[in-house]
């Protein structure tokens, strides 16, 4: 399960805050906005241009623009996502 909420859209950044269930897998995505993962709570593995990473409380994961990647939650997680620019596509 995934539930995301928009903390704020303001100029060229976006902040999202996203609860995401245990054992939940993402499907590989990509776009062109850069992204800054920050794990508020929970443990989630990262594979982000082929590189797995596991993070945990406190740790941040940087995307490049148009990176394909894919997270992997490993423990019930709220992951705050930094985007810019802001991600249109999750406005709507």
């Amino acid at each position: 399960m995934v539930t995301r909420e928009i903390l704020s859209s303001t100029g060229s950044v976006m902040l999202v805050r996203v609860q995401l269930a245990a054992g939940f897998k993402g499907d590989v995505d990509q776009h062109p906005e850069e992204q800054l993962s920050y794990i508020e709570k929970g443990a989630v593995e990262f594979e982000v241009n082929g590189e797995k990473r596991t993070l945990r409380e406190g740790d941040t994961q940087y995307i490049p623009s148009n990176v394909e990647h894919q997270v992997k939650v490993i423990e019930e997680c709220v992951i705050l996502d930094v985007f810019t620019p802001i991600r249109r596509d999750l406005l709507t």
